[in-house]
């Protein structure tokens, strides 16, 4: 239900002092406002394209949940050039890879091919950027698959009916409280004209980021960008502020009960209003829970699943984003079936509280040089580098501050881990407790 933004594996490269920044890249904008990213690296002939659409689940209208995450399926349909169906065809019998993603706040569509291929890809996505044709049919065999994915991944599954059940309730009136994939309702209710009023207001190139990462050099991206976008319009649709309900302040407990389920589970959420941390701050709770849960050899995980035996698993997440707010996201699975909520919440934190007390400078510099050697394996090639580099753009990061990342991974102390736990803490935020048990 959470993704680690900063936690990436666990090689351990010292060459990383080396290094003036953690990676190079340029970028420029296009007349018409498209914002393109060049991470040359010329140790293979390869190349990817990714395209971030800044519109996500969020954006979904009001009753239209899941018009973001349909639209992304129709994006594959056809277009007044390329007809329906042939966009896999072409990528695939040219040795492509292609995918997309629909997540709350953007959309993001990829391809990785060889670079000679490279131009075909960029052809093919400014297409579809400007181009596409939605009509009856297609768009009611990809409501149905849409409508499928919802029933196979969400409704006949309890563990994840909880998860989404938690969020609902945690996250109250704040849009990431409606599920990405829509309400299976809202899904049979949406309307060919909802995919296209969509596609006319948030898909023209001001609102979009084009990462091109690999065998490329500037001047030939500068080239290709402006052949194959410079010339597509905006399309003169206003997007209006998003309005950002946040969740009222207080503790709230839930309990679902259902036959079926195997084992127990337990899920605790902390919010994190908008702008109520940095980003100094948002990554030395990254640490922090790393430190508590980051993997098996972390602090809850030594105490309460192999020293003292009462969970099976135990996890730990932060998700944040400064214009939406975020969370802290504690879940378990129990030994006992029989352990309460109530005994859950105060075993979790009186270990959390404990962990405070003994965590030392040594663990954090180990922590901090695994994400520093992590970053560094990651950004050597194309995927990893532009996942990394357009993430940390939608988050707002300058160019600066992604080529110098390992500076900010390194000026958080022991003091600053510390430090924002006690603020986020010692606040006085909204609470949520559920239990999945058996019925």
């Amino acid at each position: 239900m959470f993704k680690k933004l900063f936690v990436f594996g666990v090689l351990f490269l010292t060459s990383f002092e080396a290094l003036a920044k953690i990676v190079e890249f340029d970028s420029f904008k296009l007349d018409n406002g498209l914002e393109v990213v060049v991470v040359s690296n010329h140790k293979a002939p390869v190349g990817l394209v990714k395209l971030y659409y800044k519109a996500g689940s969020v954006n979904d209208p009001m009753f239209k949940g899941g018009i973001a995450h349909l639209l992304e399926h129709l994006m594959f349909r056809g277009t007044k050039r390329v007809k329906d169906k042939e966009f896999n065809l072409i990528t695939e019998v040219n040795g492509a890879e292609n995918n997309a993603y629909t997540t709350f706040l953007h959309t993001g569509y990829y391809e990785f091919s060889d670079i000679s291929k490279l131009e075909l890809m960029l052809a093919l996505e400014a297409d579809r950027m400007e181009n596409l044709e939605i009509n009856d049919e297609v768009f009611l065999k990809e409501r149905e698959v849409v409508l499928e994915e919802r029933m196979q991944r969400f409704e006949t599954n309890v563990a994840t009916k909880f998860y989404e059940k938690s969020e609902k309730i945690f996250w109250d009136k704040h849009p990431y409280s409606r599920p990405v994939s829509g309400e299976i309702e809202e899904i049979k209710n949406l309307k060919k004209e909802d995919a296209i009023e969509f596609y006319e207001k948030y898909y023209s190139p001001a609102n979009c980021v084009l990462v091109l990462a690999g065998d490329i050099k500037l001047n030939e991206a500068k080239a290709l960008a402006n052949k194959y976008f410079g010339k597509i319009k905006n399309k003169n649709k206003d997007i209006e502020e998003l309005e950002i309900i946040e969740p009222e302040g207080g503790k709230f407990e839930f309990e679902m009960n259902v036959e079926g389920i195997l084992q127990n589970r337990f899920v605790s959420y902390l919010y994190l209003p908008k702008n109520a941390i940095d980003k100094k701050e948002e990554l030395a709770l990254e640490f922090w829970s790393q430190y508590l849960a980051g993997d098996d050899t972390a602090y809850l995980f030594d105490e309460l699943v192999y020293k003292n035996k009462k969970f099976i698993s135990l996890g730990v997440g932060v998700d944040y984003d400064e214009k939406m707010g975020g969370r802290i996201v504690i879940s378990a699975v129990p030994v006992d079936d029989d352990m309460k909520t109530d005994e859950f919440e105060k075993l979790v934190f009186e270990y959390i509280e404990k962990g405070m007390n003994v965590i030392s400078l040594g663990k954090i510099e180990k922590i901090k040089n695994e994400n520093l050697s992590n970053a560094v394996y990651l950004i050597e090639e194309p995927v990893g580098v532009a996942n990394f580099v357009g993430g940390l753009k939608l988050k707002n990061y300058s160019d600066d501050e992604i080529k110098k990342y390992d500076e900010m991974i390194k000026g958080v102390g022991l003091d600053d881990v510390v430090k924002v736990y006690e603020k986020v803490f010692k606040g006085d935020y909204r609470k949520v407790l559920g239990k999945l048990g058996k019925k």
